[in-house]
């Protein structure tokens, strides 16, 4: 369910909006804000997926205070505009559309109006969902990486059990970097945790294994990861553990309440590794908007687990990563592009 805030000043366009958004099964209003004040804290109380929003918003000739409003929170916007003959520009996480005349729609109209208004919303955050990015991956003064240090020795040769990895904005494209760096036959099943809407898991399922050699799945409750295999969280639901009789553990999918308003949470994942695995496990934070995953990266640190957190230069958003590192919960910042030679001599 993508999860909607209006911003509109006309009362009867915002309620037409809102039956707009009753009548499709993807679409979900969290929230509605009539002045710029109300937009602000609406943003921060609700976190939307995405603001439907008329372009006049923020006063008459102030499109770039809009458009900096939606950069600068990195929220999907749909943006009304009144037809005049000009031409708006292409944002990556803004769609401009021409606003149609709601008040004469019928009831028929109305309803092909949704269908037309939730497939631009779905193809949009496809779209953004998926727009690849070139990673910096670089943090010498030569624009080099720096070589790996040597693993510690408080490290070196234990029998980790699992990598688990955390992940939003920016994922697809980092993750399928990372998968193919990683590449098969690693000693490991890797669990994933990503940020995403309802409806596009299976999507993002589909082109990873189509794009790399790596075998991809979505999480199955009550089975055993198999090393080499990676495993995502559906979603809307948790990625959790826990431990059978024979020494070994099982992944479990439940629909607890969303932590940190999210489901799935890296956080509830990061915790239930440190909780079953202890410090056999191997927790990597990577591009995302938020601290989802700080406050469980930094308990698997405590419990004498491995931590790897993104490095700045590298990430799409460095939200995520910061947040766990400013915690206190990371043992390692690296590139992108060298985290996968990290998971791989942590294993040997």
């Amino acid at each position: 369910m993508i999860q909607i805030l209006v911003a509109e000043n006309s009362s009867i366009i915002r309620s037409t909006l809102k039956e707009i958004i009753s009548k499709s099964s993807k679409l979900k209003l969290i929230g509605e804000a009539v002045t710029v004040d109300e937009l602000k804290a609406a943003v921060n109380n609700t976190q939307p997926d995405l603001i439907i929003i008329e372009e006049n918003f923020f006063g008459e000739d102030k499109q770039h205070l809009l458009i900096e409003f939606c950069e600068k929170t990195n929220i999907t916007s749909v943006v009304y505009y009144t037809a005049d003959g000009v031409k708006r520009p292409f944002i990556k996480n803004i769609l401009f559309i021409e606003r149609p005349d709601f008040i004469t729609l019928s009831a028929e109209k109305l309803l092909e109006y949704t269908d037309f208004i939730e497939q631009k919303i779905l193809e949009i955050k496809r779209d953004i969902l998926f727009e690849k990015h070139p990673a910096a991956g670089s943090i010498s003064m030569s624009g080099e990486p720096l070589p790996l240090k040597k693993v510690s020795a408080d490290f070196a040769g234990r029998k980790f059990k699992a990598v688990l990895v955390g992940v939003s904005t920016g994922g697809p494209s980092t993750l399928l970097e990372l998968i193919k760096a990683i590449g098969k036959d690693y000693p490991l099943p890797i669990f994933i945790t990503q940020h995403i809407d309802s409806f596009f898991d299976k999507n993002l399922i589909t082109w990873l294994n189509s794009e790399s050699s790596v075998p991809v799945h979505l999480a199955e409750n009550n089975t055993k990861g198999l090393p080499g295999h990676v495993y995502f969280a559906p979603s809307d639901m948790h990625l959790v553990f826990g431990q059978d009789d024979f020494d070994d553990f099982h992944m479990f999918l439940n629909h607890d309440a969303p932590v940190n308003f999210l489901r799935p949470a890296v956080d509830k994942m990061f915790d239930s590794a440190a909780n079953v695995l202890g410090e056999k496990c191997i927790a990597v934070v990577l591009t995302g908007m938020g601290a989802d995953g700080a406050k469980g990266c930094k308990h698997i640190k405590d419990v004498g687990g491995y931590t790897i957190t993104q490095d700045e230069a590298s990430c799409v958003i460095y939200g995520m990563p910061k947040a766990a590192y400013e915690a206190g919960a990371s043992c390692e910042v690296l590139p992108l592009s060298q985290i996968a030679e990290r998971l791989w001599a942590l294993v040997g």
